[in-house]
């Protein structure tokens, strides 16, 4: 197996740790200079194609492909390239372009240093812009961390913007599942470290019910599993995690979300539990590709 670990477990550790920090303050963030007066992107599915259709909107742009995708990196170079690839093949696979689709990285790794969420959303609205100026006909950021702030960094975008945990949510109403008890809801377990909680209010606005793990799972497996990939004892976290996955199951859940960069590799891609399991990743590239897929339309 290859395993890459994330270059940010000390941080995400200490976040898990601390009390956990309300982000509904407002913040005092610097204009930042948008590309025309479009309305913002409406959320569902992030398919907002009103903003998609205008031959116009691409004047001045650093390319021309109408179907040109624009990736802001997440904290883990890694997970970002893992998109990539998913991209590409989903790309292939649709028959979409047999190089797969053209897309606009904006990586940094000075986010790994910024600890202040003002900082934080006004450079990552400055990605977007970039983004958007460059021509990207939507913008996807592949990282649970970087969803904290979605709402602040979609705001005024004048393309789509998709929104991690609405895809996933919304493949999982289109797979149709049955409840695996008679006369119960469908249950979907989301297995996060901090950042993975706006999956609860998007999959609950689908109809499902939601199942986190417990304060006893969080304490004696969740977090011991990060601190053992930390000291590269990847077989104590590979365990620790089949513990977590385990206890989830057992309360009737239908499927398991990895709701966390940091646990979406640590099992073998062959353990048997993956497949009660979904990657959002596997569900981002997917909605990417449709998306660009309907801008080449709306353009023609």
């Amino acid at each position: 197996m290859s395993l890459h670990p994330l270059n940010y477990p000390s941080r995400l550790l200490d976040k898990l740790t601390k009390p956990k920090r309300i982000h509904k303050t407002k913040m005092n963030i610097t204009p930042v200079p948008e590309r025309g007066n479009k309305p913002a992107s409406k959320h569902n599915f992030g398919l907002n194609l009103a903003s998609m259709s205008s031959k116009n909107s691409m004047k001045g742009s650093l390319l021309y492909q109408p179907n040109l995708v624009g990736i802001i990196g997440g904290m883990s170079p890694n997970v970002t390239l893992d998109f990539i690839k998913k991209l590409i093949n989903t790309s292939n696979e649709c028959k979409q372009d047999e190089n797969g689709l053209p897309f606009v990285l904006c990586s940094d790794p000075i986010m790994n240093k910024v600890n202040d969420d003002t900082q934080i959303v006004e450079i990552l609205r400055r990605k977007r812009v970039f983004l958007e100026r460059s021509g990207a006909r939507c913008i996807v950021m592949p990282c649970h961390l970087l969803h904290s702030w979605y709402e602040e960094v979609s705001k005024g975008c004048s393309v789509p913007m998709l929104h991690m945990g609405e895809c996933v949510a919304n493949e999982l109403k289109e797979a149709k599942l049955k409840p695996l008890e008679a006369g119960s809801p469908l249950r979907i377990g989301v297995l996060a470290t901090d950042s993975g909680g706006f999956y609860q209010d998007k999959l609950q606005k689908e109809g499902f019910e939601v199942i986190l793990p417990d304060k006893a799972t969080m304490e004696h497996a969740i977090i011991p599993s990060l601190e053992a990939i930390s000291r590269k004892d990847i077989e104590g976290a590979q365990n620790l995690l089949r513990i977590a996955l385990q206890v989830l199951l057992v309360r009737a859940v239908n499927i398991i979300i990895l709701a966390s960069d940091d646990v979406r590799t640590i099992l073998p891609h062959d353990d048997p539990l993956l497949k009660k399991c979904v990657d959002p990743l596997d569900s981002l590239a997917p909605s990417t590709v449709k998306l660009a897929q309907s801008a080449i339309k709306c353009s023609q």
